[in-house]
């Protein structure tokens, strides 16, 4: 018996030497392809992702520069108003606080009232 079993240890030995093999292989393949993966996404990124994220750059850049100078624009265009006519600003500002007032609930108290 210990000739069988011995057999079977050997047998055993190898399987286990066969299966470590395999799986080494398989690790070092998955590694190659990982390795593989990985220099394509860098290929990619430079080539296509970084040069379309420079051109949405550029295109946010000028939207900023044309809102900025459109409110450059109306801040100039309002000053000028109120300088020709300041009592029309004046009135019209008061309209609005007022109208806000009222939209806003016309809760003016800071304080909750006393309610004994």
């Amino acid at each position: 018996m210990s000739g069988a079993a011995n057999d079977f240890s050997n047998d055993a030995r190898k399987l286990r030497d066969q299966a470590e093999a395999s799986a080494n292989r398989v690790g070092d393949d998955a590694k190659e392809e990982l390795a593989k993966l990985r220099a394509q996404v860098e290929r990619l990124m430079q080539e296509r992702v970084t040069p379309a994220l420079a051109g949405a750059a550029d295109t946010v850049q000028d939207y900023a520069t044309r809102a900025r100078d459109t409110i450059e624009d109306q801040a100039d265009a309002i000053s000028e108003t109120v300088r020709e006519r300041p009592l029309v600003a004046l009135g019209i500002a008061a309209a609005a606080g007022y109208l806000i007032g009222r939209l806003m609930g016309g809760n003016t108290y800071v304080y909750p009232r006393d309610r004994h």
